[in-house]
């Protein structure tokens, strides 16, 4: 048979996706334990929306399209432009700050890969009108919460932590000029996937004096705070990390977070914070990324709103939780099954499973008629707690057999709901 599923999506089945769920309950309740109120946005946007804020090369990563009026629009890729456009909007008569947290459905045209799809799932939190490093601390604990009660520890991932004010401002100090400046980022930010000798050749490239490589080479010998901490350059973006680091110590982060220079986000509209997830053996793609980005509301609105935020997307974190088997087992949690002796007590059924149903229960019966052994087995396949039977002598005595599948005791219970 030909298959005809899209490259780089997934299909769901049920086991697959209880999985999924139970990653989104734990997104949903940490980010509700911490104040945040949950959005969403259209899943089809204007084209306008990403080359605003990427630049035109960010369309050969998106799946965009002429509609029906020539209008060019594009699928979700993320949520962070549409959130600027949306806080851009009411920003005024809105209390700051504003804290919203979602978990949209998002594609994006790149080359599927292990740890990445084009269609995934992705949760992003963001605080809108807060510019302190007490803000980027709770946005760094509310990813690290939320992996904590997944069943990750402190052995399995690390935040790593760095700051673009700070490096924009030490490389000024080397006197790199800003078209080199850029090309520099992404340099740096590949200096962890490679060794330091194919980074010292990406470099060279730059044609850049000797002094300014010996900087950048002392920059990527820093290894921790107390190195960070003896650098005299990097200016107020090395203070406010100083700042974060301490609150992070007060919040009882600590054995989670550690600097990491390499650590730049390739996205221009980063200003401050910068930080990514990794498991700790770091064989896989990070499990989330984000830091503060204060000047992207201004690309929607005239005022400058300071903002910062994550996103942590679903399939690396799958992958993760699958090889530490911390995914709770799958189940189809029915309450009662119910076993019908012939089609006479159907009615009877039928009005029963309705009232349990009004009481909260999950309740499966065989729809077609078939032997009480057959509806037994059925049961027992489904994972069932309890079976109520359901006899004509038993009925006229306003009773149904209750049989307890773990253990298979068996008694005479009341009709539910029987008045």
């Amino acid at each position: 048979m030909k298959d005809l599923s899209v490259r780089g999506t997934r299909d769901l089945y049920p086991e697959q996706y209880a999985r999924l769920v139970h990653i989104f309950e734990v997104w949903r309740s940490t980010s509700l334990s911490y104040g945040f109120e949950e959005f969403d946005s259209p899943i089809l946007e204007s084209l306008e929306l990403y080359t605003l804020k990427s630049g035109e090369e960010i369309v050969g990563q998106l799946y965009n399209f002429p509609d029906k009026g020539g209008r060019m629009l594009a699928l979700r890729p993320e949520l962070t432009p549409s959130l600027a456009r949306m806080v851009a909007k009411i920003h005024n008569e809105t209390p700051k700050p504003i804290k919203w947290f979602s978990i949209p459905r998002c594609m994006r045209y790149e080359k599927p890969q292990k740890g990445r799809l084009r269609e995934f799932f992705q949760w992003n939190v963001d605080i809108i009108g807060e510019g302190s490093e007490t803000a980027d601390l709770e946005v760094v604990s509310v990813a690290i919460d939320a992996l904590v009660r997944l069943g990750l520890g402190a052995r399995d991932f690390v935040v790593k932590i760095n700051n673009r004010d700070f490096v924009s401002s030490y490389f000024s100090s080397l006197e790199i000029n800003g078209s080199k400046e850029k090309a520099l980022y992404k340099i740096i930010d590949n200096a962890r996937k490679q060794s330091r000798e194919e980074t010292a050749r990406t470099l060279d490239a730059l044609d850049l004096t000797d002094e300014a490589k010996r900087g950048i080479e002392a920059y990527l010998d820093l290894k921790d705070r107390r190195d960070l901490e003896k650098v005299q350059s990097g200016g107020e973006g090395r203070e406010s990390l100083l700042r974060l680091f301490k609150l992070i110590e007060a919040a009882g982060h600590a054995d989670f977070c550690e600097f990491d220079p390499s650590i730049v986000r390739g996205l221009d509209y980063y200003t401050g914070i910068v930080f990514e997830i990794f498991d700790r053996s770091e064989r896989m793609r990070a499990i989330c990324g984000g830091g503060r980005y204060n000047n992207l509301v201004r690309e929607f609105s005239s005022i400058e709103i300071p903002a910062c935020g994550f996103g942590m997307g679903d399939v690396v974190l799958c992958e993760i939780l699958e090889q530490r088997k911390l995914f709770p087992p799958y189940s189809r949690n029915i309450d009662y099954f119910l076993v019908r002796v012939s089609d006479r007590e159907l009615p009877v059924l039928l009005r029963v499973a309705r009232h349990l149903r009004g009481q909260g229960m999950t309740v499966d019966f065989s729809y077609s008629s078939m032997s009480l052994k057959k509806q037994m087995a059925r049961a027992s396949k489904l994972g069932a707690r309890k079976a109520l039977i359901f006899g004509e002598s038993e009925i006229a005595e306003g009773k149904v057999v209750e049989k307890d599948l773990s253990s298979g005791e068996e008694r005479h219970v009341p009709i539910p709901g029987r008045t």
